[in-house]
């Protein structure tokens, strides 16, 4: 009878999802509770979508290592235009900054020693794996000589 193979892939995956949710979930409730002050009008909305849409293209591209620093101008251009368009957020920087620290302290704590584990032990899985597919192939090549 042959041993179940953990699904490391699965639980990994969940388990980055649970991170994200943890990361995220501080912020998020606090934007749904406020979410009056931050769309009192049309323009608002639109200027909070932009900036938003343009902070996560950075996030993707930090996330995705693409990111490259670019010229100050640019640089400075780019911290204009999110500062004009993320006005009515700024206000509340303070508590926002310790919302997204609650929640990158949230995620660290349940679930990235999980994320650490769950890679380790695929790895060390996936090693002995091998080593015994190995030594199998060698057993087959010289079982009949002895």
């Amino acid at each position: 009878m042959e041993k179940r193979k953990p699904r490391y892939k699965l639980r990994l995956f969940i388990l980055y999802i649970f991170s994200f949710i943890a990361s995220v979930s501080p912020l998020l409730t606090y934007f749904i509770v406020k979410h009056e002050r931050y769309i009192k009008s049309p323009s608002d909305t639109i200027k909070l979508t932009f900036g938003a849409v343009i902070i996560l293209t950075i996030v993707l591209l930090k996330v995705m290592g693409t990111l490259k620093l670019p010229r100050r101008i640019v640089l400075f251009s780019l911290v204009c235009l999110l500062t004009y368009l993320l006005e009515a957020i700024l206000n509340d920087l303070l508590i926002i900054s310790l919302l997204a620290l609650a929640g990158e302290l949230l995620d660290y704590f349940l679930f990235q020693r999980a994320i650490r584990i769950t890679k380790e032990s695929a790895s060390i899985s996936k090693t002995a794996d091998a080593t015994s597919a190995q030594i199998e192939e060698i057993f087959k090549k010289y079982a009949g000589r002895f």
